[in-house]
């Protein structure tokens, strides 16, 4: 199974949250599989991960776990092309992202891009 993780619940594996427990489970159980996202949550995770004061090397750690993808030029094309009014510019690319490489799930706990991503036919999970 190719499960996408958007920011919103990456950064659930590096702060201890209510919800990742839980998260940590599904991912080694129900949930297992490829975990994936755009090259963009790497950028993302580091900002947030200086906001919160947290090691870099913790940020380095776990995404060893993610199979980070590439964003073409063309990706923020099809980005700024989907539907939602409020679908948000990072949220549309991690959107983009993850129908163009055929997640079979999001994972996410954005309730825009749950949103989104279930109106353009993708599963989402937030485990809680």
């Amino acid at each position: 199974m190719r499960l996408y993780l958007d920011t919103s619940a990456f950064l659930k594996l590096l702060v201890e949250e209510p919800e990742s427990t839980a998260l940590v489970s599904q991912l080694r159980g129900g949930l297992s599989g490829q975990h994936m996202s755009s090259i963009l949550l790497e950028t993302e995770a580091r900002r947030a991960a200086h906001r919160m004061d947290l090691p870099q090397a913790d940020v380095t750690t776990a995404l060893s776990g993610v199979n980070l993808v590439d964003a073409p030029r063309s990706l923020f094309a099809e980005a700024g092309l989907l539907a939602g009014s409020t679908l948000r510019t990072l949220d549309a690319l991690h959107l983009a992202t993850a129908l163009r490489h055929s997640a079979d799930v999001i994972i996410s706990y954005d309730h825009h891009l749950l949103g989104a991503a279930t109106s353009h036919g993708l599963p989402t999970a937030s485990p809680a």
